[in-house]
C-alpha cells in the first residue's frame, strides 16, 4: 500500500501497490500533485481523503456454523416441548386434572 500526502490541503492518501505506480496521482481534494511519504510519520494530523478499502466479508468458520446449528436445535427443543405442553393441556379439556 502506498502512502501520499498533499501539503497543500492538509489530506493524506493511500492507494493499493507500489508508490510508483502512483506517482503521478493528483490530490482528490485540491487537484495538486501528491507526495510519497518516506515515513508514516508524516502523516500525522492530516486529514485522509479516501476511507481504507473493507475486505469482502468472509464465509463464517466452522466454529461459528456450529455454534448457530446448535442454538437452532435448542430453539427448536423448546419450541416442541412448548407445543407439546399446550397439545397436553388441551387435550385435558378444562375441567380435566392438571
Amino acid at each position: 500500500m502506498a502512502h501520499f500526502k498533499c501539503l497543500r490541503c492538509r489530506s493524506r492518501v493511500w492507494r493499493d501497490g507500489p508508490a510508483d505506480d502512483h506517482a503521478d496521482d493528483l490530490c482528490p481534494g485540491c487537484g495538486d500533485p501528491l507526495e510519497a511519504v518516506a515515513e508514516l510519520s508524516e502523516l500525522i494530523g492530516l486529514r485522509s481523503l479516501r476511507p481504507r478499502h473493507v475486505p469482502a466479508r468472509r464465509t463464517p468458520p466452522a466454529r461459528s456454523a456450529r455454534i448457530s446449528e446448535q442454538i437452532r436445535e435448542t430453539i427448536a427443543r423448546h419450541d416442541a416441548e412448548r407445543q407439546r405442553r399446550i397439545d397436553a393441556a388441551s387435550d385435558r379439556g378444562p375441567g380435566g386434572p392438571r
